[in-house]
């Protein structure tokens, strides 16, 4: 307990600190010749600005037109952003993109939009000289729209009001669950129920703290504390999620009141996994992409995400499995074809989300033009959202839900019950985890 307090902190202090589209880069001792510092969705009168401080280049450059500096690139969708580090880029091909340190002093650089020029630009670090890098970089992106400064990318602007009316919307679906699932004397309701509607707060309150974290990204740049909010809010949630529909895959509570060993062993696995990664993405994602080995890191993080919602699939499929021996031996063939119907539409749900969530959606921010990558986070939410309504509905608690059929006959009988070699006070240990 106190190594994850140890990670809340640290999480809540990296955050608050960085969590900005006024940012700083911090290069020292690198050997790379060439990087991707960051990208930015323009509207015309948009404006870049960099400023390097102690810059340092050992050794010295052998020549005096020192080639190194900043190549400004357009371009129509985000995709180049993830341009290998070692991809060849030309030192400087010519052109006004081009924002070179003609000293080694302090300096700044200001590089703005042009009318006809909107777009998508990504800021590379380019040196034609041999040796090891040191200096501070800060940067400072932002539109002018309406008179005034906004921070955030153009095809960001919309995304304040559609999590503001997110919430609405969750908030409402709590409370119509809380009054009209939760509430009444013909509801069979569980303890994983209880856990649904904590998952569907977390959620609304996840994406509360999102608008508000944008609200203050668009005026100031930065967030601070509602960033580091949001963050906390945001963790929880993805590993209720985690919990509950693997919980829900295993038919924890609904037909039967225990859970297997090898099902634990999942958990035991695939939770810690999971938290530890959702830490580790939150630090990639709040650093600055320059940062040495960034691309690598982000990558493997992804992959270990899609592995950890692989792996909580691998309980529904055992369950699917044990319903069907099941339909076939214990004389409830129909009432089991039931069950299994259903997990079967639950694990083709749950793999439609993952699906979707963590593979189309990605691709589809790397193509969509610029003032449309907010249909990423639409498509995701969406997808959430309807996730959620279609598994509650499935597993309502109603007593003419076909699922909710828990009794001591199903327990005894069903493949997935202790060995007869346990005694009672074991299963009732089982019972209590």
């Amino acid at each position: 307990m106190n190594t994850l307090h140890l990670l809340f902190f640290y999480l809540l202090f990296f955050v608050t600190v960085s969590h900005c589209l006024k940012q700083e880069l911090t290069i020292k001792d690198d050997p790379r010749k060439k990087f991707f510092i960051d990208n930015f969705g323009f509207e015309m009168g948009g404006s870049i600005n960099l400023r390097v401080f102690n810059f340092s280049l050992h050794p010295p450059a052998k020549t005096s037109k020192r080639e190194v500096g900043f190549i400004i690139e357009k371009t129509q969708t985000d995709a180049t952003r993830f341009l290998d580090e070692n991809q060849d880029l030309p030192c400087f091909p010519g052109g006004d993109s081009e924002l070179r340190i003609t000293n080694f002093k302090e300096q700044s650089f200001q590089y703005n939009i042009k009318p006809n020029m909107e777009g998508f630009y990504n800021i590379y670090f380019v040196s034609c000289e041999e040796g090891r890098l040191n200096f501070k970089l800060f940067i400072d992106l932002h539109n002018f729209i309406n008179g005034e400064i906004n921070y955030l990318p153009a095809g960001q602007a919309p995304l304040t009001t559609i999590f503001s009316l997110l919430f609405i919307l969750y908030a409402t679906l709590v409370v119509a669950w809380i009054f009209g699932f939760l509430r009444g004397p013909d509801k069979r309701v569980y303890l994983i129920h209880y856990l649904m509607t904590l998952l569907m707060i977390l959620k609304a309150l996840s994406i509360l703290f999102k608008a508000i974290d944008l609200h203050y990204l668009k005026i100031f740049g930065l967030a601070g504390t509602w960033a580091a909010i949001y963050y906390v809010f945001s963790f929880l949630k993805g590993i209720m999620m985690f919990v509950v529909i693997a919980l829900v895959g295993t038919g924890w509570t609904f037909i039967k009141p225990f859970l297997a060993d090898k099902d634990k062993k999942i958990f035991l696995i695939v939770i810690p996994l999971q938290i530890l990664d959702n830490i580790a993405l939150v630090i990639i994602e709040e650093t600055a992409p320059g940062t040495q080995g960034w691309f690598t890191w982000k990558d493997i993080f992804r992959l270990v995400d899609i592995i950890c919602c692989g792996a909580i699939l691998v309980p529904i499929i055992w369950s699917i499995k044990h319903l069907k021996e099941a339909s076939m031996i214990d004389g409830k063939a129909a009432r089991n074809m039931e069950k299994l119907k259903l997990f079967r539409q639950f694990y083709l749900i749950v793999v439609s989300y993952i699906y979707f969530t963590r593979i189309i959606v990605y691709l589809l921010d790397a193509t969509l033009p610029f003032r449309w990558v907010w249909l990423g986070d639409l498509f995701t939410e969406a997808a959430t959202l309807a996730f959620f309504c279609v598994t509650g509905y499935k597993f309502r608690p109603v007593t003419n839900n076909p699922f909710l059929t828990l009794n001591d006959e199903d327990i005894e009988s069903s493949s997935y019950a202790p060995s007869s070699s346990n005694s009672p006070s074991q299963q009732g240990k089982s019972i209590n985890s």
